[in-house]
């Protein structure tokens, strides 16, 4: 073994704490990214393979009521062009949920579905699928959230079902109640399967179904931009066919498939992220100590080097021990990474989304970029800190003049009026120059991931109180087409009677049409033959009258029968049915001017308070590949008494205050949307300041629904919404959903349940990282002073004296770095908010309380004051004979 060699144990020894903490912090980095970036490859394979496995659709189109089969083969037709498409009749419906037994109240909300085969094929991961019309299979990630399990009881929509099964649907990986949504929520939404017999159960039970086709291409492999037209033209050809379109989603843009595995990408991005700064840092706290290793055996070096050594071997003694360090730390933590942090990590995400069984791939990439790239960046780095610090002269290095002329060095003149302590203090500072800057450059970054923790829940819930005070209303229904509160008893009845007529198959309204049309013709002809036998009475006309007479039975008879198939479908007799289709002829179903009337009667203080709005929904293009933001453009009257101060009318189009924070549109310019279903463009103005309203989480844009109507080729009266602090009973088959500010709240519960494990994790990084941090570098000061704290020693001076001078020095640096390094902090949080959050529908305000930012200091002082407790050790230990060591 070389001489050099033999002085690395003893190095080691000597510095354990320092190699030690280094170590640590390396190795428990790359172990958390390790496992965490194995744990999302894993479910990036699972997601990618279930495409096949579950057959996802491409696509999903719904219309405001059932399509005929005339209108869904036009839809098919218009895709014949890129090789065909199948549609699914994929209904479902919104049903509140309740347990049996003990329920809170809460309002929880589950879709579902009629157990589907072909299409979206769920997973069980427990029980069986339903087999009879009581029993539902409920979704994994919902039932843990509400303490559901195989057996229990509930009530959808009043009725009781039995829960078979827990499982998994593919279209709903991550559970939205609405694809324009910000975030998921688990707690009070869910999907669910039922039975086609419990399906038309719930209907019967006042829900209204979603009329929902899901459809797949013939071609799986279909290119985007392809997929994109067909399904814009099988929009139009709908359209064209009469049926009236509410919504279009590409698999692509569908958050409930792709939501989850874009999360994963960008979380792993962050963490590679993270990992890297972290290595980045340490590189270079491995240089500021090596610097302060080879200051300190600076004599040592130029003897070696005057004894012959070369530069080569003595950059290589002083790399071997950081590069051993960097290579066991990256290995090791690869290892407990894969080991002990995949399961945790996966975890992190099985409770967020609903995912089949997960099951682990291996990828050697992790490897490369957790061990082998974080190593070669350590040594690398250091390498080049070496090589700078070693392109001195052997006398250069007996003269202990490495480190260059910094400091006093320089001769710098301090003030003579400032006191021995100040300027004591005042050349510490400056001989330690370049440790305090990476000591700062440590402490902000670990403020950030800090803070970070700290504000992530402040933020989201000031997001979900912003968007509840947006809400105007106890409630903000939405309609599939207008409906009217107001109305008589007798048009009440009316279209109650239509409503009813229309919840049968229409082949069988069109049966008796068309059986009375023929006994109508019957009765005319056998009237004519009447009528031509009384004139020319003979045996030929009274035959034939006769004939005619019986034809007219027998085409009753056919009407009775058709009559009598109606009333089983209704439920009822012949003659209710006869008195049904009486009422309901009543109505000209052919005036587009005549709106349906509310069935049921709400009653005159309730529809007093109602104010009608419209509202649709057009796309931005955020830009820069970020997609679609999904914008609401809402029409309200100009006296609106909810929307207060809201000055809209004569054109006026006011925009929502976080449309102008995210996207900072200037005074006067024009904003181009989208109509994806229409494939239409529209320009609106944003005339300026005094066409803002509302908060930095309000993504709309206001204007009078006259306006509105005008804008969109409307009926002058159209409208597809209610405003009201009253709770409304509308007819299921219009209604299409209720904003309440419970569904607010329950953003912000959400984000609590989903981020608290992941604010744990990063608040303990960043204190652990704040004590490694502060340890290796203000203990590189210590012992570049050691010589000094000897003297001082030998003069007389006391330990607490000197602990004074010394550590006080370096507390006042620390105390204004986590001071100064705040601004920096928070413009940060709220770049990376912003870059992260881009691509997302909505606005979220980077909100940092007060407490917050003194937690993040108090926290990391309070890390600091352990260090220091262990540095005044450290002052103790520095021995007199350090100061009768020959320095020149």
């Amino acid at each position: 073994m070389t001489p050099l060699a033999k002085r690395l144990p003893r190095e080691l020894r000597r510095n354990i704490g320092k190699y030690l903490g280094i170590f640590l912090l390396m190795c428990g980095s790359i172990a958390l990214t390790s496992g965490f970036l194995l744990a999302a490859h894993s479910i990036g394979c699972l997601i990618d393979d279930m495409r096949d496995a579950y057959t996802i659709e491409d696509g999903r189109v719904t219309t405001s009521f059932e399509a005929t089969k005339d209108e869904l083969k036009a839809a098919e037709d218009a895709a014949d062009d890129v090789g065909g498409v199948t549609l699914y009749k994929n209904f479902s419906i919104d049903a509140i949920i309740k347990k049996t037994a003990g329920d809170d109240g809460t309002k929880r909300t589950l879709r579902t579905y009629a157990h589907r085969t072909k299409v979206d094929i769920a997973s069980y991961c427990e029980g069986k699928e339903p087999k009879t019309d009581d029993e539902v299979a409920i979704d994994r990630v919902f039932a843990t959230n509400n303490d559901l399990a195989v057996g229990d009881k509930v009530e959808l929509e009043g009725r009781a079902y039995i829960i078979c099964g827990i499982m998994t649907q593919p279209d709903s990986q991550a559970l939205f109640l609405n694809n324009s949504d910000f975030t998921v929520n688990t707690i009070t939404y869910g999907v669910a399967e039922v039975t086609d017999g419990g399906f038309a159960a719930l209907e019967d039970a006042g829900g209204a179904p979603a009329y929902t086709y899901s459809f797949t291409f013939t071609d799986r492999d279909l290119p985007t931009a392809d997929r994109i037209d067909a399904e814009q033209d099988m929009v139009e050809a709908l359209t064209e066919a009469d049926a009236r379109v509410d919504d279009l989603i590409d698999a692509d843009s569908n958050q409930g498939i792709g939501y989850a595995r874009d999360d994963v990408d960008g979380d792993s991005m962050m963490w590679m992220t993270l990992l890297d700064i972290i290595i980045v840092i340490m590189a270079f706290v491995f240089v500021v100590l090596t610097d302060a290793t080879i200051e300190e055996e600076s004599a040592i070096i130029g003897t070696l080097l005057a004894s012959g050594y070369r530069r080569r071997e003595i950059v290589l003694h002083y790399l071997a021990l950081p590069a051993i360090v960097g290579v066991i730390a990256a290995l090791l933590g690869t290892a407990l990474g894969v080991v002990f942090f995949t399961e945790p990590m996966r975890s992190l995400y099985y409770g967020s989304y609903s995912l089949p069984p997960f099951q682990v791939y291996w990828s050697w990439e992790i490897f490369v970029k957790c061990a082998v790239v974080p190593a070669a960046a350590l040594i690398l780095i250091t390498l080049v800190g070496l090589l700078r610090k070693m392109g001195k002269t052997p006398l250069q290095f007996l003269r202990h003049e490495a480190s260059g002329k910094s400091g006093t060095k320089r001769g710098l003149q301090l003030p003579e009026r400032m006191g021995f302590v100040s300027r004591f203090r005042l050349r510490i500072f400056l001989r330690n120059l370049g440790n305090f800057a990476t000591l700062f450059v440590g402490i902000a970054f670990a403020s950030l991931l800090l803070l970070f923790g700290l504000a992530i829940l402040p933020t989201m819930t000031h997001y979900a109180d912003n968007l509840e005070t947006s809400l105007v209303a106890e409630h903000q229904y939405t309609l599939k087409a207008p409906l009217e509160l107001e109305g008589t008893a007798e048009e009440r009845e009316q279209w109650s009677a239509l409503e009813r007529l229309q919840s049968v198959d229409g082949a069988l309204l069109s049966a008796a049409q068309d059986a009375d049309d023929e006994l109508d013709d019957a009765a005319d002809a056998a009237q004519a033959a009447a009528d031509a036998a009384t004139a020319s009475p003979s045996a030929e006309s009274l035959t034939a009258a006769q004939d005619a007479l019986a034809k007219v039975q027998d085409k009753k008879g056919a009407l009775y029968a058709r009559l009598d198939d109606l009333a089983d479908a209704l439920g009822c007799d012949r003659d209710e049915a006869i008195d049904l289709i009486d009422k309901a002829s009543k109505i000209d179903t052919d005036n587009d001017d005549i709106h349906p009337v509310n069935t049921t009667d709400n009653g005159a203080d309730k529809i007093a308070q109602t104010e009608k709005y419209a509202v649709y929904q057009l796309q931005y293009d955020r830009g820069d590949g970020n997609g679609e933001e999904t914008i609401s453009v809402y029409g309200i009257s100009p006296d609106s008494r909810y929307w207060k101060d809201l000055n809209v009318g004569d054109g006026r189009v006011v925009f929502g205050g976080g449309l102008l924070d995210k996207f900072g549109w200037n005074e006067g310019q024009k904003v181009k949307l989208r109509d994806k279903y229409e494939g239409k463009n529209y320009s609106l103005e944003y005339a300026g300041k005094d066409c803002a309203w509302g908060s930095k989480s309000d993504m709309n844009i206001y204007m009078s629904i006259d306006d509105f109507n005008e804008l969109f080729g409307n009926d002058a009266a159209y409208f597809n919404g209610y405003v009201s602090d009253e709770k409304l009973d509308l007819d299921a088959r219009y209604f299409a959903g209720d904003t309440t500010p419970d569904d607010m709240r329950a953003v912000g519960d959400q984000f609590i349940g989903m981020m608290s494990k992941m604010i744990g994790m990063m608040v303990g990084l960043a204190v652990f990282i704040f004590l490694l941090f502060m340890y290796l570098l203000t203990k590189a000061v210590i012992d570049h002073s050691a010589r000094s704290i000897s003297y001082m020693k030998v003069f007389g001076y006391r330990d607490g004296e000197i602990s004074h001078l010394y550590i006080r020095s370096i507390t006042l640096c620390v105390a204004a770095s986590l001071v100064l390094s705040l601004p920096i902090i928070i413009g940060s949080l709220t770049a990376i908010f912003r870059s992260m959050l881009l691509a997302y529908n909505g606005n979220i305000e980077i909100y940092v309380p007060a407490w917050s930012m003194a937690a993040c200091v108090g926290i990391g002082f309070a890390t600091y004051l352990v260090v220091a407790l262990l540095h005044m050790r450290s002052i103790k230990r520095v021995g007199l004979a350090e100061a009768l060591k020959v320095q020149e």
